[in-house]
């Protein structure tokens, strides 16, 4: 017997003993993926925080109005990637 046989023979009593279907396990792992993509960025957010006492919009402001170095502008980049990722996850989890 190959191993992909024995996978599937497995998956099927698996699913089975859970009456779960492959469409509502697909689901389920699609929610658990968007959350594990919401909190990372989450983190994100939440170091930039920490790291600048102060939220995005407020950075951002600042930032806009001084020539800040390079580091200064990385972390901006950074930042606004994190809060808009977290934006488009939040989004994707309110459709469930």
């Amino acid at each position: 017997m190959n191993r992909k046989h024995i996978s599937i023979n497995v998956m099927e009593q698996v699913f089975g003993s859970l009456n779960l279907s492959k469409e509502i396990l697909l689901n389920e792992i699609a929610i658990i993926l968007a959350n594990q993509q919401l909190s990372e960025y989450k983190m994100k957010n939440d170091y930039y925080e920490k790291k600048y006492k102060k939220n995005f919009n407020s950075f951002d402001k600042e930032f806009r109005q001084t020539i800040g170095s390079y580091d200064v502008e990385n972390d901006w980049m950074s930042w606004k990637f994190a809060i808009e990722s977290m934006n488009y996850w939040q989004d994707i989890l309110a459709q469930v």
